[in-house]
């Protein structure tokens, strides 16, 4: 059968470098001795809880130039035993090197790959090195090849996914949920957000229901699935909606499945190009602490830039970052979110946006976020009978413009009675509103958050004005702030 030659990269096999010598390697004496290679171990089990360590390592004598003064290069080959080589795996090796290392994953790939070995059986491989000095008239030298044994694994995906009843996306095998790897531990995902009361189970490929990681078992085992035609497929069970972290290893065939009481966190912070990657503070919604905000004017010298939210404010590989799903995802509604630290996976996504003013919504319950571009409204009008021109509202009273785009003021006499405000004088009170956060709250006289409704005033939540007087109101409709001070 035709040889198999692969140029092997730095990151599967490492070489190294065992003497110097002039840049093109002529003039050089090497000591006249046989070419001869020796390996670290001769029976090998490949460890699947350690893909990234060395397997094995090969080494050899530098052979002879025979005073040719000419350089050596060589060529490493992997075989099966008894092939005579004709399918080896081949790696040129030139500026002197004679060593070579295989890693865990690569070389087990390898077996399975290009040698067709079942995993979990073992191998007799041969190996050899042959030298070939760069001068004419010097036939090749070939070492005596040397027996290993090597017993491969199976590897576990690289993927994982969630689906059934209880989770965001149903039983949808096109449209799973995504788990996250976890950077330095082999077979670790996690994955945090909302579940329903219902089942689940676990599929490693987007579109195929099988393999599947099913309950073992308990609570706390898998069950490895691998075809339809195995007849067991006992799904986990959640009998109450919360937010769960949910932790597996497919290699121990481990879970971990825990409720969260609240939402995973009381603060957050938004950071990136467009803060100068200085943590600002997002704020959290009164009525659900699962929702967050965002409201900015953001602006960049690059007319783009990305951003992250941080769940402290701080850069440390343990800090989890709330993420896209994919790199430089832009704006939308309802993008999927998801969170890891650098110390779990090194991939650093961020959402990517051009400069303008945004409102970003993130929903911690559901695991999405908002990214919208805003458009301030025109004019805020003051509608309720504490107003000038009471309940009527296609003649509310407009406020006046304020020090920035969205901003709006207004300073007046209020009577005793409710107060809100509209965005659009809509006739049918189907527009758009700012309500008090609770309804029938008194005016603090100092910054306050308020809720936006659109349509409609929902919940219709008014503040209670209990003394008469002269007032200055500020609303920030970007900000979603306001200040009702008596005078």
């Amino acid at each position: 059968m035709k040889k198999i030659y692969h140029i092997l990269s730095l990151c599967l096999v490492i070489p190294m470098l065992l003497s110097s010598c002039k840049e093109d390697f002529g003039g050089i004496d090497y000591p006249d001795g046989p070419l001869a290679l020796s390996v670290d171990e001769s029976e090998i089990v490949l460890d699947v809880a350690a893909p990234e360590s060395d397997a094995i390592t090969f080494q050899w004598t530098p052979g002879s130039n025979f005073g040719s003064n000419a350089a050596i290069k060589y060529t490493f080959e992997l075989a099966v035993r008894g092939t005579n080589f004709d399918e080896a795996v081949s790696s040129t090796h030139d500026q002197g090197n004679t060593m070579l290392a295989y890693r865990t994953a690569v070389l087990n790939s390898l077996l399975l790959n290009d040698f067709d070995v079942e995993p979990g059986s073992s191998v007799e491989l041969e190996v050899r090195v042959t030298a070939h000095v760069q001068a004419a008239g010097i036939a090749p030298q070939v070492s005596d090849a040397i027996v290993i044994t090597v017993q491969t694994y199976k590897p576990v995906s690289s993927t994982l996914f969630l689906i059934g009843s209880a989770t965001p996306n149903g039983w949808s095998a096109d449209d799973p949920t995504p788990m996250n790897a976890v950077q330095g531990t082999p077979g670790g995902f996690m994955w945090q957000g909302n579940l329903v009361p219902g089942e689940f189970k676990f599929i490693t490929t987007e579109g195929q229901f099988t393999p599947s990681y099913n309950r073992g078992e308990n609570n706390n085992t898998l069950y490895f699935r691998e075809s339809e035609d195995d007849p067991y497929d006992e799904p986990f069970h959640i009998t109450e909606a919360g937010t769960y972290q949910i932790r597996v290893n497919l290699i121990a065939r481990t879970i971990d499945i825990v409720e969260a009481e609240g939402p995973p966190y009381s603060e957050l912070w938004f950071v990136g190009g467009f803060t100068g990657w200085q943590f600002a503070p997002m704020v959290q919604d009164a009525n659900d602490p699962f929702i967050f905000y965002y409201h900015a004017a953001l602006s960049s010298d690059a007319g783009s830039d990305e951003f992250k939210i941080a769940t402290r404010p701080d850069f440390d590989q343990s800090i989890v970052f709330l993420r896209p799903e994919t790199n430089g995802q832009g704006v939308g509604t309802d993008l999927p979110v998801a969170s890891w630290s650098e110390s779990e996976n090194a991939a650093d996504y961020k959402w990517k946006i051009p400069d303008g003013t945004y409102k970003i919504r993130l929903d911690l319950r559901e695991n999405k976020i908002d990214i919208v571009p805003f458009k301030p409204y025109a004019t805020m009008y003051l509608v309720g009978d504490a107003t000038p021109n009471g309940w009527d509202v296609e003649n509310a009273t407009a406020m006046a413009k304020g020090s920035t785009a969205y901003q709006f003021t207004w300073t007046g006499a209020l009577k005793t009675g409710e107060l809100k405000f509209s965005c659009d004088k809509q006739a049918d009170w189907n527009g758009a509103w700012f309500l008090a956060l609770a309804n029938g709250i008194e005016p603090t006289g100092d910054v306050e958050h308020i809720l936006f409704s659109n349509p409609g005033s929902n919940p219709d939540n008014k503040w209670k004005i209990a003394s008469a007087g002269t007032y200055t109101i500020t609303l920030d409709q970007l900000k979603h702030t306001i200040i009702i001070e008596k005078q």
